[in-house]
């Protein structure tokens, strides 16, 4: 890989969990890089994530994300502690059990059925009757008839994750600044790399672009818009008394839990149509409240500390999208992860090095590729 003068050999587009692990995977590789983020790292949706590093649902699970997932827990159990030691930041990887809640006989039939694949993958899962949910979690509501207990999920705190790894990236020789690109620059089909908002050009023949969901805008010149789309997701932080909920507990879409600092996190929403409206909203807000009531009538005298809404960046299938951009050598894209993106970080933080650093196409698996969507009408390369 060439580079000229003191150019970077790789310029990385956007600090979130992506982005940050992609920069830092490089640089341990020996590549010299630059990060570039519009607003700071961990400023967006990996800031603001629960963190919950669960590989039994979700997108393409089971299915061609699930063998990526689990191994990207035991990826989490070997970064923690080397976070730490280089930057001396805990990003709490810790054990979380949960509890997934069935309030009629049709639900504790869809948990047992997703029991018997998830213990034959592997995972830790106990069907529970009406008392073992109670003995466990004696606050959740009297209408529950049984659950299942899921002892393989584990967690972290996304902020802490997302910005260790950005600090990480400088701690290893990389370099971090805070930037707005507005435009990547190709000669010949080749990148020569980009320009800040500023109007500074900096040179580069390698980008990656993690922007999240404004990869699917033409927010940057020079890049087509993306299959990407952002999902407004948004969580409540509750003040509650006692030490219920050390369990998280689920039902459809929503959850309860209890983090380490002590607060209850509630949520969450998935709004399609909010756009870019990252404010958080009234109608979440009690939304939320409305179905964490259902799992526990007790939280009603809860206090609400924040509330926090972020942009998950979901692709058209639901799957992560890596690759080379069509027609411009040099410059790859890393994006779509949603709501795994804090847990998928790693991975897709690998796949992105060897692709880069080494042009081994094949480091990313088929359903993951950017070129899946080439012939589609849904992205115009």
């Amino acid at each position: 890989m060439t580079t000229r003068g003191g150019s970077p050999d790789v310029i990385v587009v956007g600090g979130g969990a992506i982005g940050t692990a992609a920069a830092y995977r490089m640089v341990k590789h020996g590549a010299k890089v630059l990060l570039l983020e519009r607003d700071g790292v961990a400023e967006h949706a990996s800031g603001f994530a629960y963190g919950g590093l669960y590989a039994t649902t979700g997108a393409g699970i089971p299915g061609p994300l699930l063998p990526v997932a689990k191994a990207c827990v035991e990826h989490h159990r070997r970064l923690a502690p080397e976070l730490k030691e280089l930057t001396g930041i805990d990003v709490q990887f810790r054990p979380a059990a949960s509890i997934d809640l069935a309030f009629d006989r049709k639900r504790l039939e869809d948990i047992v059925f997703d029991a018997t694949w998830q213990l034959d993958e592997g995972f830790e899962v106990r069907i529970l009757s009406e008392n073992e949910v109670r003995a466990l979690e004696p606050l959740v509501s009297e209408r529950v008839i049984g659950g299942a207990l899921h002892t393989s999920h584990y967690e972290v705190d996304s902020y802490k994750f997302t910005f260790g790894m950005g600090w990480a990236v400088e701690k290893s020789d990389g370099e971090v600044r805070k930037a707005n690109v507005r435009a990547v620059r190709a000669e010949r089909g080749r990148a020569e790399g980009v320009v800040l908002e500023d109007g500074t050009a900096l040179h580069t023949e390698t980008i990656v672009l993690a922007t999240g969901p404004w990869a699917g805008t033409p927010q940057i010149k020079g890049v087509p818009p993306l299959p990407v789309r952002p999902v407004k997701g948004e969580i409540l932080r509750l003040e509650f008394p006692g030490d219920g909920f050390r369990h998280r507990v689920t039902f459809g879409g929503h959850y309860i839990a209890r983090k380490p600092d002590g607060l209850v996190w509630a949520g969450t929403t998935e709004d399609d149509n909010a756009g870019f409206d990252d404010e958080p909203s009234d109608a979440a807000r009690q939304s939320i409240l409305s179905g964490v009531l259902k799992l526990s009538p007790a939280l009603e005298g809860a206090r609400l500390v924040r509330q926090t809404a972020c942009l998950r960046p979901v692709s058209v299938d639901g799957l992560p999208m890596i690759g080379p951009v069509p027609g411009v050598e040099g410059l790859f894209i890393a994006n779509g992860a949603g709501k795994k993106g804090i847990l998928l970080s790693p991975a897709i933080a690998e796949m992105v090095a060897a692709l880069v650093l080494d042009r081994r196409a094949d480091a990313v698996p088929p359903p993951f590729r950017v070129s899946r969507f080439h012939s589609s009408a849904t992205m115009s390369l």
